[in-house]
């Protein structure tokens, strides 16, 4: 392993690729996901406009709890991001950023992210993220991933937590319709990453690491994720049929719903995997866009 140049030479000294490097480490996009899904439970906690403020606390430091975790995550599993074609290019396992250099950076991360909800937004937020923290570290990533093929459903709910730090952020308990948010994310996850492990089934196999895939087989696994993907439909539209959320929001997030269903469904019918990594990418656009539709009727509610 290779020694931080960081620290080796000139610790004054960050280049862009050494940059990029630490932010590729907090994994952006989840850490984007994370932060998009703690808007809409920001909007409907306060019923209206929230407090600017612990808005943007909320925002930021669920994000910066995010990253942390993640950061986290690549420490733990470094050994076997080398045997996967997938993350051996990342920065911990090339070598490029030495494993004390990203724990210490993953900490300070978290310090400041959960230390901000604690104090600026309210205790509840702050266990809220420390839990989700720790859980995606100790039980999925320590202990679960390679030891049961529901590892990516049982960990999923780590990175469900946003709906959850929002509203606990403005109101400082937790309600139903940010469970609800929670549960969306919470399904959400397995046919998203089966869909990434249906690809790359062989890297994950080589590392030890019980997929549902490896252990069940690719048709069991396609039609699994076709029935994940029907749960979220009552799920999504609960939101509308309990009043939380109007027209706006059911109609785009049901249209979206509806064909991530689809999707699903001609994924299983193929009997093939060729679906399997644009599914994965419609997956991505998926959740951004219901909780982008909740956001846009919160705001159209407001004039």
């Amino acid at each position: 392993m290779k020694v931080d140049a960081l620290h080796k030479s000139n610790p004054r000294t960050l280049n862009k690729e050494r940059v990029l490097d630490y932010i590729n480490l907090t994994k952006p996009t989840i850490t984007l996901l994370v932060a998009v899904t703690v808007i809409p439970s920001l909007l409907l906690a306060a019923g209206g406009l929230p407090n600017l403020f612990k808005s943007i606390v909320a925002i930021v430091g669920a994000s910066l709890a995010s990253a942390s975790a993640a950061v986290f995550n690549q420490v733990v599993e470094t050994d076997i991001d080398v045997q996967m074609h997938r993350t051996k290019r990342r920065s911990l396992a090339s070598g490029r950023i030495s494993r004390e250099s990203a724990a210490v950076f993953g900490l300070i991360l978290g310090i400041i992210g959960i230390g901000m909800l604690y104090a600026y937004a309210s205790p509840i937020a702050a266990l809220t993220a420390l839990a989700g923290h720790l859980f995606y570290v100790l039980i999925y990533t320590l202990y679960l991933k390679k030891r049961t093929d529901q590892n990516i459903v049982i960990g999923g709910a780590a990175g469900a937590v946003g709906p959850l730090i929002g509203w606990a952020a403005i109101t400082g308990s937790l309600s139903w319709p940010a469970w609800v948010l929670f549960a969306v994310i919470f399904l959400w996850t397995p046919p998203h990453f089966w869909a990434l492990a249906l690809k790359y089934k062989e890297d994950y196999a080589q590392a030890g690491i019980p997929m549902y895939p490896v252990i069940h087989g690719e048709h069991k696994t396609r039609l699994v994720m076709f029935l994940y993907t029907l749960t979220l439909i009552p799920c999504v539209a609960s939101l509308f049929f309990f009043h939380q959320a109007g027209i706006a929001y059911f109609i785009l997030s049901m249209g979206l719903t509806l064909k991530f269903a689809f999707d699903a469904y001609q994924l299983y019918s193929s009997a093939s995997n060729e679906r399997a990594m644009p599914f994965f990418h419609y997956s991505c656009l998926y959740v951004f866009g219901v909780f982008g539709a909740l956001t846009l009727d919160c705001f159209i509610h407001l004039f």
